[in-house]
């Protein structure tokens, strides 16, 4: 083959152009050729390679097939990805344009494999094999180029002792055919470049040249194609390593999370050193709300790589509300993300459990970091987990909660329910006694009063029994609230009117104000009698005496009942506690009750619609005003308690 530069020419084209001979190349490097007289080559009886006995002929096809099938060579065909690939406008070019140049009706570039040749371009080849793009070998002239790595010439294959029975000649109709090694940098020959045509004639120097040189051009778009081929690979081998380690730093993350969040029960430090740990890996940033029982956020743990940027996400106001609603121009990325321009965006996702909204979590990203899905749905594993020990916590804490409940009730129960039993064992003894013989000529005004007394503490009994009931059914929610018109002033009346005899024996007087008209609206009157009850005893208990005002207000929407007493007040302190179960200002040593009262109170109040307040001072009174509305939702929502 000819250096870029060097003039064609006989001496430099060596074998492949000598005029009139039948070139065959075998792969052990040797040449076959036939030098005829012009009469020999265009058919005369002469020696040729096909007169042999036919053991040569074997011998050099088995030459030919262990050339093809070499597994170094094998491996270079497979590395340049071409086999069996649609063709290409690169090499098609060069194959238009050596067909062009010499005049040839078929340009070829072929790819030999070991057991057929492939045509990465084929222009000019006829229909059906332009279509299928492939033949096999016994239609194959490339295969001895390959096999040899040597160019070959054939100026009339059926003339040739070797090839005139290749079924190329009949079904493909070559007769002359030059084709040129596609031979690799590490020396493997892969196939071949050539043209083909469909009769005899004699390959010029010039023509063998240019073949030759756009040969080396298609050998250079195919080894760029493997170099871009082996950086494909590269980078994808890459990536799979990028992807490999960051699934494996995931997988670690989410197991210490997950431990971390398992090391005891205090939420707010537990959730504190999740944060420390989340925090560069997952985003710069981390904020984490818990949902209150009032319906408000309150931050617990706040982490950020930059201690300014920390310092200033703390001093934030607590946000009203768990997920604020989104900006239009605003993409949703796995959840709720807003962005906020030149200080980076953040990504807002619920915690939620077992179909529970326990909070919020907030992840801040600086703006040069982009909210991709890896981070999104990393997120959203840290959220889970988070949640998770948020439940548990607060499982943990119920619980216990529970247990002190439960052991304080039994406490107060015991205390209070031995109170009126003795009570109600000393005066039947008393009954007793006074119906022996002895005792016969004793007053009856004296048997009439204990049995009043014995009928007291049978009431009280009930009153204890009735609260633990209503305890017991506003936790499962089966407190029945049929609404019906009820005038609320005779409610007031009907059962101020009931604690005469109780007002007297405490001393208390009770002012009514507002209670002459008729006030009606859509409520529960037996829940109603309850509120006023507990209300009215509440002050009885507490009012050491004094003066007790029950109040009736009313507008068109709403109605305010206040009980107002002068006794012993209420701490600050504790003026909110008291409406919880088993709570109260005093100690139960020195007053009765089991510390429902009010609680079961504000939920019937907040079962209507409605709501209750306290306004005291200790030494100086207490005033509950009760705020319903006068037609309230006909199915209320009971708060999350």
């Amino acid at each position: 083959m000819l250096r870029r530069g060097e003039e064609p020419g006989r001496s430099s084209l060596s074998l492949l152009a000598i005029p009139l001979t039948l070139v065959l190349f075998l792969p052990s490097g040797g040449v076959v050729a036939e030098s005829h007289s012009e009469e020999q080559a265009h058919g005369g009886s002469g020696p040729s390679l096909g007169q042999d006995t036919g053991v040569g002929a074997q011998a050099a096809l088995r030459d030919i097939q262990q050339a093809l099938r070499r597994q170094r060579r094998l491996d270079a065909l497979r590395r340049t990805a071409l086999l069996d690939t649609p063709s290409e406008e690169a090499f098609d070019r060069l194959a238009r344009l050596a067909t062009r140049v010499v005049n040839a009706p078929v340009g070829l570039v072929t790819l030999v494999d070991r057991d057929r040749q492939f045509f990465k371009s084929c222009v000019g080849l006829p229909p059906p094999w332009c279509d299928v793009r492939q033949t096999p070998l016994t239609y194959s002239f490339c295969m001895h180029v390959v096999a040899s790595g040597e160019p070959l010439v054939i100026e009339d294959a059926r003339k040739h002792p070797v090839l005139r029975d290749n079924l190329a000649i009949d079904q493909l109709g070559v007769v002359a055919y030059a084709g040129v090694p596609l031979t690799a940098s590490e020396g493997e020959t892969l196939g071949t470049f050539c043209v083909i045509d469909t009769q005899p004639r004699v390959w010029t120097d010039e023509e063998l040249y240019i073949l030759g040189e756009l040969a080396a051009s298609v050998m250079t778009e195919i080894e760029l194609r493997a170099s871009r081929a082996l950086e494909a690979q590269a980078r994808s081998a890459e990536a799979a390593r990028a992807e490999a380690e960051a699934a494996r730093q995931r997988f670690a993350l989410l197991a210490e999370l997950s431990a971390l969040l398992a090391e005891g029960f205090d939420i707010r430090a537990m959730l504190a050193r999740a944060a420390r740990r989340v925090v560069p890996l997952v985003a710069e940033g981390l904020m984490v709300e818990l949902l209150e029982h009032d319906g408000r956020l309150r931050r617990v743990a706040v982490v950020h790589q930059e201690p300014s940027e920390e310092e200033r996400l703390r001093a934030l106001p607590e946000s009203l509300s768990l997920l604020e609603s989104e900006p239009r121009a605003t993409p949703s990325v796995a959840g709720h993300i807003r962005l906020s321009g030149p200080e980076g965006s953040f990504l807002r996702l619920p915690l939620t459990s077992h179909g529970r909204v326990l909070g919020v979590v907030t992840f801040l990203r600086l703006p040069q970091r982009h909210s991709g899905e890896i981070d999104s749905s990393l997120a959203e594993d840290v959220a889970r987990r988070m949640a998770m020990a948020v439940e548990n916590a607060r499982l943990y804490e119920e619980a216990h909660e529970a247990i002190l409940l439960r052991d304080r009730f039994l406490s107060i129960a015991s205390h209070e329910l031995r109170t009126p039993l003795t009570a109600l064992r000393l005066q039947a003894q008393s009954v007793l006694r006074g119906t022996s013989p002895s005792a016969r000529q004793s007053a009856q005004a004296d048997v009439t009063g204990k049995v009043q007394g014995i009928c007291r503490q049978v009431e009280r009994l009930g009153h204890l029994v009735d609260e633990l009931l209503d305890i017991s059914r506003l936790s499962e929610g089966h407190l029945s609230f049929q609404l019906e018109d009820v005038d609320l002033a005779e409610v007031l009346r009907d059962v101020s009117s009931r604690f005469q005899e109780e007002l007297v024996r405490s001393g208390n007087r009770l002012v009514k104000v507002g209670l002459d008209a008729p006030v009606v609206g859509r409520w529960n009157r037996l829940r109603l009698e309850q509120v006023v009850v507990n209300l009215l005893t509440n002050a009885i208990k507490y009012g050491q005496g004094r003066p007790i005002t029950l109040r009736l207000e009313v507008d068109e929407e709403h109605v305010w009942i206040t009980v107002r007493d002068e006794g012993i007040g209420i701490a600050p302190r504790d003026q909110e506690r008291i409406f919880e179960r088993f709570e109260r200002a005093v100690s139960e040593q020195h007053y009765g009750g089991f510390g429902l009262g009010l609680w079961i109170v504000r939920e019937i109040v907040h079962r209507l619609g409605g709501s209750i307040s306290v306004t005291s001072r200790q030494g100086a009174g207490s005033a509950f005003t009760v705020e319903l509305p006068r037609h309230p939702m006909p199915d209320p929502v009971p708060l999350l308690h």
